[in-house]
């Protein structure tokens, strides 16, 4: 198509886009459905900010239907990111060489008190951008600098503005106050009633384990991230308690043993892993994607923040995927043929099946399956590192990045069209963005030339 029909095709969507009867035909494309039915050329049929219907073949005229000619495009469901603090946006690449006690120095202990509600919604914003722009729909949204009350409106309000769907886990500043309860997060979930459809929910932060917080969760039927590393105190009896469940979502999980895989398994909690930040903080060699397989655990793929580096879901499967296949390989080699090496479907899995569990929305989200919310992501094959194209399950994984990312379709609304993201100001956001970092570092004691340079301590 001509810019001009792009364009005019773009504002037919628009135009109907709270109207709950619109329906959306994409039709020929490459579906990963992720779910038994495969993969197949196909169409798929959206109503409202539902997917209707999803085929092999063509799914025939639809009465009123926009439809959208998607050959040779790849439509996968929308990435989930398990974990990751979206208020650090306007921090990025700030600190690309720092192991973990420097992140914690410079975001934590040196940034972070300084954060206004203004500067949390700025991050915010940045970082669901930046998400949506490489497919990334969901985010769980571990908020571990809920200062006050009007930080938290602000987190909240910036998600439903960017379109993004989100869990907000709302958690105490993680230097000033790691024990305190933020209950204030009963007020924050209230005041969601009837606001987004729905796409923002909110639960709990725990900077590390806590049976006070668990406690907390359970009797106020709220979900919980925690952060869990071996070492941490109260870790054994949080994971021996009988308060772990479906409702908890573990990050990392570095260093844990068998028995403990084993209790979180049975418990049915779900777990992320994050392939760049656990080696590149020093958290450990790689991430225990072994552990997690010998337990029978699906996870999930986090990114968890962007001092050092982008979120890039791509880029966090491939990690995953090489790093599994060559501790697989390694025990093959030494004797053990268990381990089974990952495929690509594997790590693609991780970032939309396993990240639904992680948001605990595997009943809505995670993948194109008729009834389930209509996120979903259109990845043309038109590019350089895509044309010739082979595999599709390859394609998406191995050769595609944010380059790819068509479009982007979050409960039905359109947030990526043509390449190009849809409600978003970028010259001003970023303006804001730059503005709120000049501020934070002059009160940190710093400057953007040192930043250039690149922060250590």
């Amino acid at each position: 198509m001509s810019p001009t029909e792009v364009d005019a095709q773009l504002d037919r969507i628009l135009a109907r886009e709270t109207d709950p009867e619109r329906r959306i035909v994409l039709r020929g494309a490459h579906i990963v459905t992720m779910d038994d039915r495969g993969t197949f050329v196909g169409d798929l049929l959206v109503r409202g900010g539902v997917i209707e219907d999803v085929v092999p073949g063509s799914i025939g005229h639809v009465d009123g239907g926009l439809v959208i000619d998607a050959t040779d495009r790849i439509v996968i469901p929308g990435l989930i990111d398990s974990h990751v603090h979206a208020w650090e946006g306007q921090l990025r690449g700030i600190a690309p060489d720092v192991p973990f006690q420097s992140y914690m120095a410079i975001a934590h202990g040196g940034l972070a008190p300084h954060y206004t509600p203004q500067d949390i919604a700025i991050g915010q914003t940045v970082t669901a951008m930046q998400a949506i722009n490489g497919g990334t729909t969901t985010i769980v949204d571990n908020s571990h600098n809920s200062r006050t009350s009007e930080h938290s409106d602000a987190a909240i309000d910036a998600l439903l503005a960017s379109g993004i769907r989100a869990v907000h886990a709302a958690g105490s500043p993680t230097v000033t106050s790691p024990s305190a309860l933020p209950a204030d997060v009963l007020r924050l979930r209230d005041s969601l009633a009837g606001r987004g459809h729905g796409r923002v929910t909110v639960r709990l932060f725990d900077v590390a384990p806590s049976l006070e917080t668990w406690r907390f969760a359970a009797e106020h039927s709220l979900d919980v991230s925690s952060e869990v590393a071996m070492g941490m105190p109260g870790l054994e009896d949080a994971l021996a308690s009988d308060l772990l469940g479906p409702a908890h979502t573990l990050n990392h999980c570095a260093g844990l043993t068998t028995d403990m895989w084993r209790r979180i398994a049975d418990a049915g909690a779900a777990v992320n892993l994050a392939p760049r930040s656990d080696p590149h903080y020093g958290l450990g060699a790689s991430v225990p994607v072994m552990d997690a397989g010998a337990a029978d655990v699906q996870v999930g793929i986090s990114s968890d923040n962007e001092l050092s580096y982008a979120h890039d879901m791509f880029t966090e499967m491939r990690v995953l995927l090489t790093v599994q296949r060559g501790l697989a390989f390694a025990r093959a080699a030494a004797g053990d043929p268990g381990p089974v090496p990952y495929g690509v479907l594997d790590v693609l899995r991780a970032a939309t099946v396993g990240g639904a569990l992680n948001a605990n929305l595997a009943h809505t989200i995670g993948t194109l399956t008729p009834g389930k919310k209509a996120d979903f992501v259109v990845l043309t094959t038109n590019t350089v590192s895509t044309s010739p194209w082979g595999s599709v399950h390859g394609t998406v994984v191995n050769f595609s990045s944010a380059a790819n990312v068509e479009a982007v379709f979050i409960d039905g609304r359109v947030k990526k069209w043509a390449g190009e993201l849809v409600g978003f100001d970028l010259p001003d956001i970023n303006t804001q963005a730059e503005r709120s970092r000049e501020q934070l570092l002059s009160a940190y004691g710093s400057q953007l030339a040192e930043v250039r340079a690149g922060l250590h301590s």
